[in-house]
């Protein structure tokens, strides 16, 4: 499962706090922010099961691109202090997709964001294969965002086995905290408007 990435920034906040008065947020605490029911024509539904297991280990074959495959890795660089995600079916059954939140100490949701400009403008060919067994391949395309969340970024991804396929991806910080949306390219699009209601939620709880 492909966790986010891209390269549109747009408006970049000043500080970061982790939630909480510096605290970043915890498992629990993402689980009680997650989305659930139904909102901007998506059902939310929370799932408890582990997003990533022990082999799900992702190595980029050029290094300039290893931000963008820590995304979908067991053992990334910046180490999420909480976990919690949701599936996201759409209502008029045109595909589905998932929301992943997760935290990090201060200055480190803010620090992989720059990171993940930094690799999007400059991987032009992203290969990555996981010890799962996987190798992937293909394009990135950057996508608008409209300026969702303090800080955020689009993008889409084309297969290079299959121009035709693909998979969309928006990350949206909030404080200290990442919300990480994947669809495929060939479903529904996840509105904005969801995502800022995820936004405000994760804003909430870090009171």
């Amino acid at each position: 499962m492909f966790l986010a990435l891209s390269s549109a920034a747009v408006g970049c906040a000043g500080g970061e706090t982790g939630g909480n008065g510096g605290t970043p947020l915890t498992s629990a605490e993402l689980s009680d922010a997650v989305l659930s029911g139904k909102h901007s024509g998506f059902e939310a539904l929370p799932q408890n099961g582990p997003l990533l297991e022990d082999v799900d280990v992702v190595t980029a074959a050029d290094p300039v691109c290893q931000p963008v495959a820590d995304l979908r890795s067991v053992t990334p660089k910046h180490e999420a202090t909480g976990t919690a995600w949701a599936s996201l079916g759409a209502g008029d059954g045109a595909g589905g997709g998932s929301v992943v939140l997760t935290s990090y100490p201060e200055g480190g949701a803010k620090a992989w964001m720059s990171e993940l400009r930094a690799a999007v403008s400059t991987c032009k060919d992203f290969v990555a294969s996981s010890e799962r067994g996987w190798k992937d391949r293909g394009t990135l395309k950057v996508s608008p965002t409209d300026g969702i969340g303090d800080e955020s970024l689009g993008f889409s991804t084309v297969s290079a086995e299959d121009p035709g396929k693909g998979q969309d991806m928006t990350i949206v910080r909030t404080d200290g905290s990442l919300a990480v949306y994947l669809t495929s390219s060939e479903g529904e699009p996840i509105p904005a408007a969801l995502m800022k209601t995820q936004h405000e939620r994760l804003r909430e709880a870090r009171k």
